[in-house]
């Protein structure tokens, strides 16, 4: 009963407190919708690539970790570990952005670990409650068989190592995500925005699964086969990914505040 009086206090502070609400917070999402719509259509025609390139492609990301920021009243000094490790994931997928912009030059590796700390700041955000081990045994075979599908064509063994130890901190951080979304009304009141707390797990979730979509296609089309129009499949699958993650520090602020 004491459970189920915290949720419907919950729901309620969640219905009324206008920072969680989409028509608070929307408009700053616009600047993110329109140079990620500029790169997909219009930038990945430019051959070759150059420091333009990289610009455009960090320039969506970097509006999400504006928001992030405005969310948190512009302070560096957050009590909020959530939106920090958030905000370093930003940050680092950045600097992975441009890495593989030159990843033809000799940079790929530098973009996975750039990519690699981002899944460990996101992992840190999640956290490890609920611990769930069944989702994590749920994901492992797919990634293991993933894994083992692209690395048959990977010779050299420096970058088959980084490509294992990049696909389980991907899996891990999936699990993470995943986990916090604890039973089907969770994802109903996620869907129905009920309370900003199912929703933004909801998003987180959904951002991770399509981070895992987005690499798992740049790295079949790169190291596997061609596929069509896989770069535009990568990077929109990547910026919705970037987007629910930033999206998951919307909280209730009075609620901060008074604990």
């Amino acid at each position: 009963m004491a459970s189920s009086g915290s949720s419907d206090e919950e729901t309620k502070t969640c219905t009324t407190c206008k920072d969680t609400k989409f028509s608070y917070f929307g408009i700053r999402l616009v600047p993110f919708l329109k140079f990620a719509c500029i790169y997909v259509i219009l930038v990945p025609d430019w051959q070759p690539p150059n420091f333009v390139d990289a610009v455009f492609k960090c320039l969506p990301t970097f509006t999400l970790c504006i928001f992030v920021l405005w969310y948190d009243g512009f302070s560096f000094t957050s009590i909020r570990s959530y939106s920090r490790w958030v905000l370093t994931g930003l940050v680092a997928s950045m600097l992975g952005d441009v890495c593989l912009v030159y990843a033809d030059d000799g940079y790929f590796l530098h973009g996975m670990a750039a990519f690699g700390f981002a899944h460990i700041s996101y992992i840190c955000a999640f956290g490890f409650k609920p611990l769930r081990p069944a989702v994590y045994m749920c994901l492992f075979p797919p990634a293991i068989l993933l894994y083992f599908y692209i690395s048959s064509q990977i010779t050299e063994s420096i970058l088959n190592v980084a490509v294992l130890i990049y696909t389980m901190l991907i899996l891990f951080m999936n699990w993470r995500a995943i986990a916090r979304v604890r039973n089907m009304q969770a994802v109903r009141d996620g869907v129905n925005g009920t309370c900003h707390t199912r929703w933004t797990e909801l998003v987180a979730c959904l951002g991770a699964i399509s981070f895992c979509i987005s690499d798992s296609i740049l790295a079949i089309n790169r190291f596997k086969h061609p596929i069509d129009s896989a770069n535009s499949i990568v990077m929109v699958t990547y910026y919705l990914a970037q987007l629910g993650i930033a999206l998951s520090v919307v909280k209730n602020r009075r609620k901060i505040k008074s604990e």
